[in-house]
């Protein structure tokens, strides 16, 4: 049977609500990718390895420090080309090739010599090579399953990051003093090269045309209309989009970067440092997972506001934090707002100008997102050698918060909405009561 574009969005808005639909499979697929690549596995397992590197060759914080700089400076500036990419290329096939060049090069930092230029080269490379294996190319792919549930496929796939903050540090810690630093890189090497590339290049394919109670013939969001990227770049509401992006970046990156010397001089013991970064990162996937589920029922706007209150005010609380009983839930309620933007984006640039050029726009905010996020942790290192104290740069820092919340509050209607708009006769083919049931009100069209 052969069905309209329309038709066929509200079909597959339809099936987004069964379990078995395949978009949730290959959600799960990319949250996998997500937790085996750049953003966790080299970001997470960085610091436990500076003490180890002065010892082994003798190198100072700042030079080594200055590796991980690198790594996020060429995320930063291969994002938008990436991105480009992804909106060419399927992405599936690009991710699982820059999982294995990133595998390859966690391997090289096994065999370090004592040439900081290894470390430098080895940090450019992984990082071009992280630019395609964190939530972009991922987005990119799991945006195409999905229209009515777009926000709980997303939350799936950047809750990768987040579970992987929580599984990252403890191995790391663990493998360090048992097989030494050199065999702990070439364990981390793996999860890109052995699970993360393997999953994603057999699992993570784009949607095509699959079956819905084997006589609706489907394709799930396959289109790529949208607005192309030089007009999105003229539109306000990209720009409302970044500024909201690097307010976040700044309040949260200035705050985290500085999180336990901070608090060890506020009195906190080295124990409750450590409960209130972990608290703060369970808090953090709870986040992602209710702000994704909010998004297929409300304004993303609305929660993008609540998002960076709720981060600006729990980071604010936390810099005034001198006992373990005010810091839990200061950074409990800055979790539950930290990290939406890897939610945020992908959704509201989905929204707002369709999958045209999708990975383009998200590669370009990211990069936005990620300047931000290098200059704020040296601006509040900066003022505490000079001052001595972390409140006053992180009080301005999450009253930027606050520009930002006003920036998303400032942001127009969705161009790509959901409306009701399903024909009965598609019901009828089909035979099924409920697949009308399901399929009212949910098709996604241009307004």
């Amino acid at each position: 049977m052969h069905l309209t574009r329309g038709q066929e969005s509200s079909a597959s808005c339809a099936a987004e609500n069964d379990i078995s639909y395949q978009g949730w499979r290959v959600a799960a697929v990319c949250h996998i990718g997500v937790l085996t690549g750049f953003a966790t596995v080299f970001i997470y397992s960085f610091s436990f390895m500076v003490k180890p590197l002065q010892h082994e060759f003798g190198w100072n914080n700042e030079q080594i420090a200055r590796a991980f700089s690198l790594a996020a400076i060429s995320v930063a500036i291969c994002s938008p080309f990436m991105g480009r990419l992804f909106d060419r290329i399927e992405p599936r096939k690009l991710v699982a090739a820059m999982m294995v060049a990133l595998g390859l090069g966690l391997g090289s930092l096994a065999y370090l010599t004592p040439h900081l230029a290894q470390l430098y080269a080895s940090a450019v490379f992984i990082g071009i090579a992280g630019t395609g294996t964190y939530q972009l190319g991922y987005a990119r792919i799991v945006t195409g399953w999905f229209e009515r549930r777009l926000g709980a496929g997303l939350s799936i796939v950047v809750a990768g990051s987040g579970v992987g903050s929580l599984l990252i540090p403890p191995l790391v810690q663990y493998l360090i003093p048992t097989i030494g630093w050199r065999h702990t890189y070439l364990v981390l090497a793996a999860f890109p090269l052995l699970v993360g590339a393997p999953l994603t290049f057999l699992f993570a394919r784009a949607p095509r045309s699959v079956t819905h109670r084997e006589t609706v013939t489907l394709k799930p969001s396959g289109d790529t209309s949208g607005v192309a990227w030089p007009r999105a770049l003229a539109s306000i509401s990209f720009w409302l989009l970044a500024l909201g992006v690097c307010a976040l970046s700044l309040s949260e990156n200035g705050a985290l970067a500085h999180l336990a010397p901070m608090l060890s001089d506020h009195g906190l013991t080295p124990r409750d440092v450590a409960f209130t970064a972990s608290l703060l990162g369970v808090s953090s996937v709870v986040g992602r997972f209710i702000l994704g589920w909010l998004l297929d029922y409300l304004q993303g706007s609305y929660i993008a506001v609540a998002s960076l209150l709720a981060a600006g005010a729990g980071m604010l609380l936390l810099s005034h934090s001198y006992t373990f009983s005010a810091a839990a839930p200061a950074a409990f309620i800055a979790g539950l707002g930290a990290g939406c933007e890897l939610d945020l984006i992908p959704y509201m640039l989905r929204r707002y100008f369709g999958l045209r050029s999708f990975s383009t726009l998200y590669g370009l905010v990211y990069t936005f997102f990620a300047v931000a996020g290098a200059v704020a942790p040296l601006i509040v290192g900066h003022i505490y050698d000079a001052t001595g104290s972390y409140t006053g740069i992180l009080n301005i820092f999450c009253a930027a918060t606050l520009i930002g919340a006003f920036a998303m509050f400032a942001l127009p209607a969705y161009r790509y909405v959901a409306r009701a708009t399903v024909p009965e006769e598609l019901a009828t083919e089909a035979g099924s009561d409920s697949f009308l049931t399901q399929a009212k009100g949910v098709a996604l069209e241009n307004n």
